[in-house]
């Protein structure tokens, strides 16, 4: 059976990456991330933007920071040494994105309430594809709960990168000290300023994950960034403990210049959900370097 097939055969909510390293779940490629229709493509998959800012990341650790400032990341991590750093910012900054898969922003398909003809006819297709590939959408005028991304991100992020203590399934942060990390880096990826999230903020936006459907897709977006990144995404709590939020407060500036950067020529289309797996990662290591390559020259 080839590769394709077998794909084709999975079901939505498989997230694990198979021995052809080819990743089995296809629901997740549907969560839309740019959408703009004034190019041919009319919207690029998530997973291929998340997957762009992680390599962005590593493009500006590798070739734009200081060994200075590397070494005040990692130690802001309380990381084993800088590869660790290296490798759990680039993967955060991958996840940073996560809480835009979720029913309430799917169903918008774009910015705002923005409606024309070629807007509402994109919709309509991506709609019936993406129903048909499994991404639990809700039905056609339904009442959906709205929490902001990052809201949604820092609710169910830990429960994905390490944190399996039971009784702590709502967003409220467990109180195992080994996993405080997980909560603290959870917390900082869409930080604005010195704003820091509350956990009551984050026990509402809960509500608005959407169930374990849209656990089982988020499940696949992580593991997919971890697959790109090449780490377990449960072994995040071994690599990073960071002490305090204010200790990420430069990491959670350069989550928001990765995130610019991987979105920056979004509007040109760079991937597919029918792409394989290796294509997208290919396409989104290119876009990273070009991005960062731009930024230098600007500079």
């Amino acid at each position: 059976m080839s590769d394709e097939m077998r794909q084709d055969r999975s079901t939505p909510d498989e997230g694990n990456v198979s021995a052809s390293g080819e990743l089995n779940s296809f629901a997740y490629k549907w969560c839309w991330g740019t959408v703009d229709l004034s190019v041919r493509r009319a919207w690029n998959p998530l997973i291929a933007e998340m997957i762009t800012a992680a390599s962005v990341m590593t493009e500006l650790w590798e070739h734009v920071l200081s060994p200075r400032q590397r070494a005040d990341l990692a130690e802001g991590f309380v990381a084993e040494d800088e590869q660790s750093g290296r490798v759990a910012a680039a993967f955060l900054a991958g996840v940073s994105r996560l809480g835009e898969a979720s029913p309430s922003r799917m169903v918008s398909f774009g910015p705002g309430k923005q409606s024309s003809p070629a807007l509402d006819g994109a919709r309509t297709a991506w709609r019936e594809q993406a129903l048909q590939a499994g991404l639990p959408l809700p039905a056609a005028g339904a009442r959906v709960r709205h929490a902001d991304p990052e809201h949604i991100a820092a609710a169910v992020l830990p429960r994905l990168t390490g944190c399996d203590c039971a009784g702590y399934v709502d967003g409220e942060q467990c109180r195992n000290r080994n996993h405080q990390g997980l909560y603290l880096a959870a917390y900082a990826l869409n930080r604005h300023g010195a704003d820091i999230l509350h956990a009551d903020t984050v026990a509402k936006a809960y509500r608005a994950t959407g169930g374990p459907a849209w656990d089982a897709v988020r499940a696949a977006l992580v593991d997919a960034v971890a697959h790109h990144v090449g780490i377990d995404a449960r072994n995040l709590v071994r690599l990073v403990r960071p002490e305090s939020p204010t200790a990420l407060t430069a990491f959670s500036r350069l989550v928001s210049q990765s995130n610019s950067l991987s979105r920056r020529d979004a509007s040109r289309g760079f991937a597919s959900p029918h792409d394989t797996w290796e294509v997208v990662s290919e396409r989104a290591r290119l876009h990273a370097r070009e991005a960062v390559s731009r930024m230098r020259v600007a500079g």
